[in-house]
């Protein structure tokens, strides 16, 4: 608290300061002076003042209200032995130090608790690791008032430690590369468990770029591992600009870090395994529905590939990737309600079968509502087979009334049946099927994401002659 007041806001304090210790000194005087109780009242201004302004604050308070209570008894005309004077100025100062320093330590633990409180929130609200890890290294800068930090992860495979995150660092000393642990005593000393210190990186043959550190103005090193359990992902390092002897107090809170750090890296790694065996799973059910029809065996990973890139085309941010993944991979799961005739008519559809086609995004959809986590997913399985002229079902939108990722899905998943055709259709080649998205533009697909595609799959030229209508059509509802 003492450090967010200004100097107005001191000499404020110092005011009320000096005048609580006036009164306090006149309540002396009327109890009788220093031989009275009310000369205790002196501790009041001392500590309020510790607590404001600090070690000098809490000093020259204590002097003065010293001061005050000898001047006392030499007004009255009875001056007190000098031993009484120097015991009771000395009880003040040690009052005022102790108490400056008592809330200093405080200070320091509720902006070290802030400081964990901010890294771990990064850690339980995200799954991102890169952004927890940013995170850590900032905050181990600004509270250890360091030059730099970073964090290298552990590549076993590589025997290497590969940068994740850093702050304070420029790109040219990052470009340096990856740390191979079997040349780096340093890092192979850390990663055992241990905190390791080096004062000067130009003199310690444990550093492996003294002349890199140089030229950034590196001058003291700390490394702290990154361990959780038995389990060692990397290691802390936090640099300092001058020669520098992390104190216990900073070496405890950055290990606290590096311990967050670890947590976010474990969290991150089992959120990935998870997020493996659902989509292996999901894949599995995918290849299941399409075994009822061997001619579309591998559609949905086509569709998903070729959505895929269409999606990076039109610069989706990761979140949205990975619904389309999703999405992709899962939009003729309604298919599963169709029995295996309807499945392999070849020809003309009669109204039964038309009626069941029709009706596999929403059967698609009402299988996948009960998952929560699915949920991203439902525009795009349901409204994949709108059209952009509004003759597509199962609603009949029209132009961008029709989701973004349902646009999306719907070029891509007109693309592989151009490719792979149908028992009555043979299939295009890569061309020929280029060129028939290009016709569908305004009518079956949205005319700016058909440009995007065609251009992802090498076909600059089409790309560039694909006609693009002014407005979207109007719904004739």
């Amino acid at each position: 608290m003492r450090k967010i007041w200004h100097h107005r806001g001191a000499a404020l304090i110092g005011i009320i300061i000096g005048s609580l210790l006036g009164v306090v000194t006149g309540l002396v005087h009327l109890d009788g002076g220093t031989a009275g109780s009310f000369v205790h009242f002196y501790y009041i201004p001392i500590v309020l003042a510790s607590y404001l302004l600090g070690d000098l604050g809490g000093i020259v308070t204590s002097c003065a209200a010293a001061l005050l209570a000898a001047l006392l008894p030499l007004r009255e005309g009875t001056p007190q032995p000098l031993k009484d004077i120097v015991i009771r100025g000395t009880l003040f100062y040690f009052i005022g130090l102790f108490t400056a320093r008592l809330f200093a330590q405080l200070e320091e633990r509720r902006e070290d608790a802030t400081s964990l409180l901010e890294v771990s929130r990064s850690v339980t609200s995200s799954l991102r690791v890169t952004e927890v890890l940013r995170t850590i290294t900032e905050t181990a800068v600004k509270i250890t008032a360091a030059k730099a930090s970073s964090i290298r992860l552990l590549n076993r495979k590589r025997d290497e430690l590969t940068a994740a995150a850093s702050y304070g660092l420029s790109l040219d000393y990052l470009a340096k590369g990856p740390v191979r642990l079997s040349e780096s005593p340093l890092d192979q000393e850390a990663l055992s468990g241990r905190t390791v210190l080096i004062v000067d990186v130009a003199q310690d043959p444990r550093f492996r770029y003294p002349e890199e550190a140089k030229a950034e103005g590196l001058v003291s090193l700390l490394t702290l591992p990154l361990r959780r359990g038995e389990d060692t992902f990397g290691v802390l390092r936090v640099y300092s600009g001058a020669r520098h002897l992390w104190s216990r107090r900073e070496r405890r809170l950055l290990q606290a870090f590096a311990d967050q750090a670890a947590i976010a890296i474990h969290n991150a790694r089992l959120h990935e395994d998870v997020r493996r065996s659902y989509w292996e799973t999901v894949s599995a059910l995918s290849r299941a529905i399409e075994a009822k029809d061997p001619h579309t065996l591998g559609h949905s990973e086509r569709v998903t590939d070729y959505a895929l890139q269409l999606g990076r085309a039109a610069e989706l941010s990761a979140d949205k990737m990975e619904v389309l993944r999703f999405g992709a991979t899962l939009h003729d799961v309604g298919k599963i309600g169709l029995s295996d005739q309807s499945l392999a008519r070849v020809g003309h559809l009669d109204m039964t079968d038309e009626v069941l086609i029709r009706m596999h995004p929403l059967i698609g959809i009402s299988i996948l509502q009960p998952v929560e986590s699915l949920a991203p997913t439902l525009d795009a399985v349901r409204y994949h087979h709108e059209r952009w002229d509004g003759n597509g079902y199962p609603e009949g939108l029209t132009g961008e009334e029709i989701p973004l990722l349902a646009r999306l899905l719907a070029v891509a998943n007109m693309y592989d049946n151009l490719r792979t055709g149908s028992p009555a259709r043979p299939g295009l080649g890569e061309r020929e099927a280029a060129q028939a998205l290009r016709r569908a533009v305004g009518k079956e697909l949205d005319p700016e994401l058909v440009p995007l595609f065609l251009g992802a799959l090498g076909h600059d030229s089409l790309a560039r002659r694909t006609p693009r209508p002014a407005k979207a059509p109007q719904s004739d509802s």
